[in-house]
């Protein structure tokens, strides 16, 4: 007989049992991730998040939700934001029932749209590892399924041949690289116009939170000295660090111009110390393999709505 009760915060030690032999260890799933990236957040619905237990008060399986907090970029929606059934205990209806758990709570709260990750500081950008166990899985469950892979992808650049061999000459001509220095009004425009959305809000809240001046690229325009590009990075401290987004303005794509802007960003990566970068949730396998990356996750997008 299996039990289903509310998550809480006390039940990490379990719940991190329970990814641990379920998701591949490079996801990197810790009891300190579960915490800050779940419980502590501001968007976390523990009324719609479950924990099942089996004989003895096992844990066997557990969902955790959020609820956007901004209206305007994801209104009436919320994600799935991490999932998972002991191996040896699917196929017993447990996941079901933790789903249906969680789609009835959101439902009284007015949701409409559910995403399987993809929320803000998330685990996955969609499902992990996608197979035709785990899609099936969705799909029976009333979710929409994309038809194409997406990846995390990384690269070492302390000696990386590809990032030195990339000549910028011809580049420099026309535009001009730099890091942040207090030009809020104008990131946040060239944000509103090209990339309006979550882009703009995560560097509007990165900024009000005070992001290092040295983690935000910016690329500019030699003739008219405005913002053409931009790239925001993790890595002030870290060896392991991370990049993205990287967004060109319309009015100059087609000329490479986000290749340069790539590499720069690299190099700004190097001189904070940088060893291997991460870049999460694109398709974009050929532009960012030219400097070496390789997916190292696979997800699958997936979202239901809900009424």
């Amino acid at each position: 007989m299996t039990s289903i009760d509310r998550l809480d915060k006390k039940d990490v030690k379990e719940i991190c049992e329970i990814c641990d032999s379920v998701f591949d260890k490079n996801f990197h799933i810790t009891e300190k991730k579960l915490e800050e990236n779940l419980f502590n957040t501001e968007d976390y619905f523990s009324e719609g998040s479950f924990i099942a237990r089996g004989i003895g008060g096992k844990a066997c399986g557990f969902i955790g939700v959020k609820i956007s907090e901004e209206d305007e970029v994801y209104p009436d929606t919320a994600w799935i934001s991490i999932f998972a059934v002991r191996k040896d205990m699917r196929h017993e209806g447990i996941g079901s029932s933790l789903l249906e758990h969680a789609l009835q709570r959101l439902s009284l709260h007015g949701v409409k749209r559910v995403y399987l990750g993809q929320d803000y500081n998330n685990f996955f950008s969609g499902i992990p590892s996608p197979d035709e166990e785990n899609i099936g899985f969705f799909k029976k469950e009333g979710f929409w399924i994309n038809d194409m892979d997406h990846y995390d992808l990384e690269a070492g650049i302390v000696t990386n041949e590809k990032i030195e061999d990339f000549d910028t000459e011809d580049y420099e001509k026309n535009y001009r690289i730099s890091v942040y220095d207090g030009q809020k009004n104008e990131l946040l425009e060239f944000l509103e116009k090209e990339f309006p959305g979550r882009w703009e809000f995560e560097a509007e809240t990165a900024l009000a939170e005070g992001k290092s001046s040295e983690e935000i690229v910016l690329l500019w325009s030699r003739t008219e000295e405005k913002i053409v590009g931009y790239c925001m990075l993790d890595g002030a401290g870290k060896e392991y660090g991370g990049l993205g987004p990287i967004g060109i303005a319309k009015k100059v794509r087609g000329n490479h111009v986000g290749d340069y802007i790539l590499r720069e960003s690299l190099m700004q990566l190097r001189k904070l110390g940088v060893k291997t970068v991460n870049i999460d949730w694109t398709i974009l396998k050929d532009f960012y393999g030219q400097f070496g990356f390789e997916p190292e996750r696979t997800y699958r997008g997936a979202y239901r709505d809900i009424s």
